[in-house]
């Protein structure tokens, strides 16, 4: 298993913890520097592709990736370099789910407090980029790939941000798959369920 920490650069625009989220998911691209770490995020172009990733010039603007999100706390900390596509989803506050999380929604007024971007790593595996955003500080959470196996734990810093990638191997996940993301012990009211994601 892969494990990259990531110190969270904060280039874009969080929405409080725990209060009510109302704005709606549009496209944004997020960028990255030449080592792949997240720099900052602004509205995509009218001609970008959601789920693209393309090289784009220097700095900290050496690649981008569009997603369709409420605002840049979603961009992953981190995009392996050899990606040409990924997918991100949000993390909502929800205490259960079905294994693919049919039943989760982002539905404007969820409380999004991370995002999971998979990307395919080769035709055995894939990454998961895990981002939480404003939640309990240095506190551990686990990372399951839904009704699969555990694949590891990415513990706040002291503003209850993290980041960490995990690979998993694509024949681990069915068809439509999910993450769910919890403290250890999880009273009730601090899982964190991802949207569904399809092969």
């Amino acid at each position: 298993m892969k494990t990259i920490w990531k110190k969270i650069l904060m280039g874009a625009a969080i929405l409080p913890a725990g209060g009510p989220a109302f704005a709606q998911n549009q496209p944004l691209t997020c960028w990255y520097n030449d080592h792949a770490d997240f720099t900052s995020a602004d509205s995509a172009a009218a001609d970008a592709r959601v789920g693209a990733v393309t090289r784009y010039g220097s700095g900290d603007k050496t690649y981008n990736y569009t997603i369709s999100a409420r605002d840049g706390s979603a961009c992953p900390v981190q995009l392996p370099l050899s990606s040409l596509t990924a997918v991100t989803v949000a993390l909502v506050r929800q205490d259960e789910g079905s294994c693919g999380n049919e039943n989760v929604v982002d539905s404007g007024t969820a409380a999004v407090v991370g995002s999971v971007t998979v990307a395919r790593s080769t035709d055995e595996s894939s990454t998961a980029g895990i981002r939480l955003v404003g939640l309990s500080p240095n506190t551990s959470y686990q990372i399951f790939l839904k009704c699969a196996r555990q694949l590891g734990t990415v513990r706040t810093d002291a503003a209850g941000n993290a980041g960490r990638t995990v690979d998993f191997p694509n024949d681990a996940a069915g068809q439509v798959y999910a993450f769910e993301i919890s403290p250890e012990g999880a009273p009730p009211g601090t899982k964190l369920q991802s949207l569904s994601f399809r092969k």
